[in-house]
């Protein structure tokens, strides 16, 4: 007998419920195998979007997708299932996690994830070997090379004309840029426009490769950033696809399908949950973040089973929000980070700091912001439905409210803290 026998008898507190373990453990596409991934997804508009494109390439066309949402909304799932596809169809793809910083350095990174892969595997041609080990050589050394002898045009096009070469040997390929937001979160303006324009040389020459695709996964914010600093590059992506809060039907199905993974022998069941229950924490602690619905659900199964209840009561809800409060906390703040624009920022101050979090009217506003009703109209409604901000009509008037458990969140954010003590 040791201290720990206990502990590990605890584990069988989910057997109640005929699951083995919590089937909301794994909750990034990190942590899960391509077998979990397929078992638990639910298919939406984008996936058959993402898989139309996949076709195109497949035969022998070629794309350009952006796959465009915040934190925890499912891109990292997606790219991890287009990886899958393509290495099974036996493309070579390749992936990189951009990082911030001189444009020496994210050229670095780019052909790195590229060169050094294809340099290693002897199932591609000599040739295509040699020529990576070449450009390689060039590029190895370029994070030390001096601004004014930095040509980030070449650096596209010679990126592109790797793949260019790839093709010509019949092979299908992929480039998937992971993070992009990372380019314009730690990096300077300056140094920002310069690997944009890698980006856009490299997307200007990519496109009509046979047997190609890109794909860029990038937050709301660093997109937006994107059309506004560089527009030339959004305009050489083919095709968007924005991943928005799910809805109520979307939650209960991703619940569903976790729970299925897990008791397979009984597929339609959601106990110990409910409908109700999922659309609870769904609509006001999760706001529609499939990861944060996730790990709050975690830890209310946690509760539920610690407390020996056949079913999620509400008792149970508030008791898990408040175990994973902290997490919850953290996966909120860098979703509101990534998402909020200067002028969302300039609104959600206004409202803490001069209304008390509201509820508000956008006419009361308008004068203070020095912004027009149109606008701030197009940016009160945006944020209520990114789940920021509680929406009221009554007759025609419309006024909005900062959603009650984010507004210390923002004030944290915002550097308002003091304000709300």
């Amino acid at each position: 007998m040791s201290i720990y026998d206990d502990m590990l008898s605890e584990e069988k507190y989910l057997k109640k419920y005929k699951l083995h373990r919590n089937p909301f453990d794994k909750i990034s596409a990190e942590s899960m195998t391509a077998a979990e991934i397929v078992k638990m997804h639910v298919v939406t508009a984008a996936d058959k979007k993402i898989a139309s494109n996949l076709s195109t390439i497949l035969n022998g066309g070629s794309a350009t997708v952006a796959l465009i949402g915040e934190y925890g909304s499912g891109k990292s799932i997606r790219a991890s299932s287009i990886i899958e596809t393509l290495k099974r169809k036996k493309a070579l793809v390749f992936y990189t996690k951009l990082p911030g910083g001189t444009p020496g350095i994210v050229t670095y990174a780019l052909f790195e994830s590229v060169c050094i892969p294809l340099m290693d595997n002897e199932d591609v041609p000599e040739e295509l070997r040699n020529y990576a080990e070449k450009l390689w050589e060039h590029y190895r050394g370029i994070a030390s090379l001096p601004d004014a002898k930095f040509k980030p045009f070449q650096a596209g096009k010679d990126l592109a004309k790797l793949f260019k070469k790839i093709s010509a040997n019949n092979l299908l390929s992929g480039l998937i840029i992971d993070e992009f937001e990372e380019i314009i979160e730690a990096s300077i303006q300056r140094e920002i426009r310069k690997t944009f324009e890698i980006l856009r040389e490299y997307l200007s020459h990519a496109v009509g490769i046979p047997g190609h695709i890109t794909v860029i996964c990038s937050t709301p914010n660093a997109w937006a950033s994107l059309k506004e600093i560089h527009p030339a590059v959004a305009t050489r992506v083919h095709v968007e696809i924005e991943f928005k809060p799910v809805s109520d039907k979307i939650a209960i199905k991703i619940i569903q399908k976790r729970l299925a993974a897990f008791r397979p022998e009984d597929p339609n069941n959601l106990s110990p949950f409910d409908e109700s229950i999922i659309s609870k924490v769904n609509k006001e602690y999760a706001t529609g973040n499939p990861r944060m619905l996730l790990l709050v659900l975690r830890s209310i199964l946690d509760v539920t089973a610690q407390n020996n209840l056949k079913k999620v009561d509400l008792p149970s809800v508030e008791g898990g929000v408040e175990f994973a409060r902290e997490k919850l906390k953290d996966a909120q703040s860098e979703r509101i980070k990534q998402i909020l624009t200067p002028k969302m920022r300039d609104i959600l101050e206004c409202i803490i700091s001069e209304k008390g979090g509201g509820p508000v009217v956008g006419t009361s506003l308008s004068d203070e912001l020095g912004m027009d009703q149109g606008n701030l109209s197009r940016y009160l409604n945006q944020m209520a439905a990114l789940n920021f901000l509680n929406k009221h009509r009554d007759g025609r008037i419309v006024s909005f409210e900062i959603k009650p458990e984010l507004k210390l969140i923002f004030a944290e954010e915002l550097g308002l803290i003091e304000d709300e003590k």
